[in-house]
């Protein structure tokens, strides 16, 4: 975001005219062009640069067009300046300014000092007689120590989840940062943190160092989330602020179960057996899979495995169980509750399984008959006992 200097929209410039210096009177008396100067930043920091925009526009009541011809940013404001030793940045232009037009032009300037500096542009025009003039604008800033650097991301996770916030603070400074305090804010209610501050002793330079903030997010997109830095550097008490468009977004593909070949044949007892996969159609794991016969009319949960735990399984993976049931009435299908973990967050979902026809028949009762075709087998017994003794009698006779 660029920020005008305290001499933006400039009608008073310093104008030196065939070497003598003059203030350019308003636009619209002797001035023939204004100047407005913006900078890219304020607070610039040693070392890296910052652009100083340069807007010309051609004042001139009359027809008269100026060429410019020498744009530069120096450190001076004398025209005859050591261009080795005082100039910061130069443009090499040729541009005609008519009556009523405007340009504009970016300057890329790097300063060395710390401190409160005051640079100058300077603009070189060929006037309609061949005269030249020159037009020097101040402009200040504060060059300041850079602050460490501020990073954001955040873990994916679905909507309701537990997710991480993480806040890397990178100390590019030389020297080692101390009581470092970082806290998070957000000004929408779709995201909750359990925790709003990190502190840290020391942070030495040239290394980083991760805060960690757990965080839930009601819904999925991008949300303000800002960073305030507090640290104290050679006894100076600093702080930088800055606010991140963080990514709530959820996992393109989140694990997520399905039923799958499943199957129920009704036992000699007549209790159904249900058997089958809990697939995670998802890319992410699941954990804590359970599956249960729910309860409902005509339904009933059966011994020995009313319900079963499958626990984990992985992304594109599948686990096995059995599940047994009892139906009544007219019953045809059994509803079959799943329940299970993604990313910290419980989800459920009941199925209908249908009971094929062959599996609601009542089975035939057992075949009462015994060794000897329709006879009772207590019937049996008592004859081969009476055959025995029959037997036994007549030996010993």
């Amino acid at each position: 975001m660029s920020t005008s200097t305290p001499a933006a929209a400039f009608v008073c410039a310093l104008l030196v005219v065939g070497g003598v210096a003059a203030v350019a009177a308003p636009a619209g008396a002797d001035a023939f062009v204004t100047m407005r100067t913006d900078v890219s930043t304020e607070d610039p920091v040693p070392d890296e640069p910052f652009t100083v925009t340069t807007t010309i526009a051609n004042d001139d009541a009359g027809d008269d067009t100026y060429r410019l011809t020498d744009l530069s940013v120096a450190e001076v404001p004398d025209a005859n300046y050591d261009e080795d030793d005082e100039e910061l940045a130069v443009l090499d232009v040729s541009d005609d300014l008519r009556p009523g037009s405007e340009r504009a032009y970016d300057l890329n300037v790097t300063l060395e000092d710390v401190g409160e500096q005051t640079v100058y542009v300077h603009a070189v025009f060929l006037g309609p007689r061949a005269d030249r003039k020159r037009v020097v604008q101040p402009v200040t800033v504060d060059v300041e120590e850079p602050n460490p650097q501020l990073e954001l991301d955040v873990t994916d996770a679905v909507v309701g989840a537990e997710r991480t916030v993480n806040v890397t603070v990178a100390n590019g400074l030389e020297s080692t940062v101390r009581q470092l305090d970082v806290r998070v804010a957000t000004d929408t209610d779709a995201l909750t943190f359990r925790t709003r501050g990190r502190v840290r002793s020391t942070l030495p330079g040239a290394e980083t160092a991760v805060f960690s903030f757990p965080v839930r997010a009601t819904e999925a997109g991008q949300f303000p989330v800002t960073v305030e830095l507090s640290y104290s550097l050679d006894g100076d008490r600093r702080s930088v602020t800055r606010t991140f468009a963080a990514d709530f977004s959820e996992p393109q593909n989140p694990g997520r179960v399905r039923l799958t070949g499943v199957s129920v044949v009704r036992g000699d007892d007549g209790v159904l057996q249900i058997a089958g996969s809990a697939a995670n159609v998802g890319g992410t794991d699941v954990e804590s899979v359970l599956v249960a016969v729910a309860e409902a009319d005509g339904v009933t949960p059966a011994d020995p495995q009313p319900d079963y735990f499958v626990g984990g399984v992985e992304g594109s993976d599948f686990a096995s169980f059995d599940l047994n049931a009892e139906l009544s009435g007219d019953r045809t299908t059994v509803p079959v509750r799943v329940e299970y973990v993604v990313d910290g967050v419980e989800r459920s979902f009941t199925t209908d399984v249908r009971v094929s026809q062959a599996a609601l028949a009542t089975p035939e009762p057992p075949q009462q008959g015994g060794p000897l075709g329709g006879i009772p087998l207590v019937s049996a017994v008592l004859g081969v006992l009476v055959v025995v003794l029959a037997a036994a009698l007549v030996i010993r006779r």
